[in-house]
């Protein structure tokens, strides 16, 4: 399934917001799946950078973390 570079640019930066997140809480691998809702081949998969997750299963694994996840869409500057 192709997805556009905007959706990948949103799910990786999201992902580095998450690793970073884990890292601040000093979880391991087995607390951060929990509380992200992952199982131990779901968080694999997510440790080793394969996008594989939509934009709504990674805004549920950053909630799981105490993350809040705001979203603001604009019309470009000019448009009417």
């Amino acid at each position: 399934m192709a997805l556009s570079s905007a959706s990948e640019h949103l799910r990786s930066a999201l992902r580095a917001r998450i690793l970073k997140r884990i890292d601040e809480l000093r979880l391991g691998p087995k607390e951060a799946a929990m509380a992200m809702g992952f199982d131990r081949q779901q968080m694999w998969r997510f440790a080793a950078g394969e996008d594989v997750y939509s934009f709504d299963r990674l805004i549920e694994a950053a909630v799981g973390l105490g993350l809040e996840v705001r979203v603001k869409a604009v019309r470009p500057w000019g448009a009417s």
